[in-house]
């Protein structure tokens, strides 16, 4: 009974190798080959004509191979100009993946009060470069209808209560875009540029007339602005403020790593404590 399991053992195992592929060789110089799984990982596999990328590939990494045995030959890498350059290369990648894994993964969620409050004591550094405004914008699609949204927000001194009874009026409705969120504009980015000239003559607060451009019609009303040179709102700055603050951690997480590594290891500056001998002058 047991040699009967052991020889079913067996067979499985023979039939699982035979099921086996093999790597696909698709280069081969000397004894060293390239599969097609290694080439793939080096090839861009979202793109088309793949076997055209493939036989590219497979055709530098040929010429690559045939330098490298012929410097291997030679015994490039026996010198001792490319031992010191192979352990620089060397730290430099280990201390990449290291820093990768301990700084750059591991930083941390950063909350809107602590970019707030980073913000705050760096106010001053945040500048606009031209000047902005930020707008309430209606867009209608007759002047009529426009010309009433203004007046509701007139009337009831709120453009957001003017915008919920605006929305009431199934009709009015029917003729109207939309409203967009309040933001800040630059002359630039403002669209159609034909509001920018009417937003800036507006003060603050003030409900424009019916602005016609590109064949609808606008009611614009500026709750804020900022001018060219002085500290930028919050909101404008708010992704410049969170890669500061990120660059901020990982730039205390580093010293500190490097505050506690020194403690682990034993550290020696020897240059500029007498310790080493005067080479400033040169002996004939």
């Amino acid at each position: 009974m047991k040699r009967s399991v052991a020889l079913l053992v067996a067979a499985f195992v023979i039939l699982s190798c035979r099921h086996e592929q093999k790597p696909t060789v698709i280069a081969r110089v000397g004894d060293a080959e390239l599969t097609i799984e290694d080439a793939r990982t080096h090839v861009d596999t979202t793109r088309g004509a793949m076997e055209f990328r493939l036989h590219e590939y497979a055709s530098s990494w040929i010429n690559a191979e045939l330098i490298y045995q012929e410097a291997i030959r030679r015994g490039v890498e026996n010198t001792p100009d490319f031992q010191h350059q192979l352990t620089d290369v060397r730290r430099q990648l280990a201390n990449e993946r290291y820093l990768e894994e301990v700084i750059y993964a591991e930083s941390g969620v950063i909350t809107d009060d602590v970019m707030a409050e980073y913000y705050k004591n760096h106010r001053a550094e945040f500048l606009v470069h031209e000047n902005m405004i930020k707008l309430h914008l209606m867009v209608c699609s007759s002047r009529e209808q426009a010309s009433l949204f203004a007046g509701k927000v007139v009337q009831s001194g709120n453009w957001d209560e003017a915008v919920k009874l605006f929305r009431s009026d199934t009709v009015s409705m029917a003729v109207a875009t939309g409203e967009l969120p309040p933001q800040y504009y630059s002359q630039q980015t403002l669209y159609p540029p034909e509001l920018w000239k009417v937003a800036a003559a507006l003060a603050l607060n003030e409900v424009s007339f019916p602005v016609r451009a590109a064949g609808r019609y606008f009611v614009l009303q500026p709750v804020a602005a900022v001018q060219q040179g002085n500290p930028a709102d919050y909101e404008l700055v708010r992704d410049e403020v969170r890669q500061r603050v990120e660059i901020e951690r990982r730039r205390m997480t580093y010293e500190n790593l490097l505050g506690t590594l020194r403690k682990r290891y034993n550290v020696e500056l020897l240059i500029g404590s007498g310790a080493l001998p005067d080479t400033s002058q040169v002996h004939e």
